[in-house]
């Protein structure tokens, strides 16, 4: 009788682990974060690659971070993400100038990030 209580609850939670763990199994970090910075503007344009079937749903980028030489100068959240393949957003870096170095964080709800770092021509 222990026995089989003790198979019983195993399979249990073998059951609850497989729920619990299957949607990371589906989710993936963005792919690619193209961005570009125009000095005359001062305005940085990023582009974050994330194929997702529902971005209004559950699965989306929801953070992306802008480092000015090291410096956090952004963080914006995200509910939902612009479409089924790409995130983008603009931002102005009035401090930004020729020899800097911007570094771009990006970051998957439901599981992984990815960063990439601009130096200013």
């Amino acid at each position: 009788m222990f026995k089989f209580l003790t198979k019983k609850r195993m399979m249990i939670n073998l059951v609850i682990g497989f729920i619990l763990f299957s949607g990371v199994a589906f989710a993936h970090p963005p792919s690619t974060i193209n961005a570009t910075f125009d000095q005359d503007t001062k305005i940085l344009t990023v582009q974050v690659l994330h194929n997702v079937p529902n971005p209004t749903g559950d699965h989306y980028i929801q953070e992306m971070k802008v480092k000015l030489n090291g410096k956090d100068m952004i963080i914006q959240y995200f509910l939902t993400q612009a479409s089924s393949g790409v995130q983008n957003a603009q931002y102005l870096l009035i401090d930004a100038k020729s020899g800097d170095t911007i570094e771009v964080y990006a970051l998957c709800n439901k599981f992984g990030d990815k960063t990439i770092t601009l130096k200013i021509d």
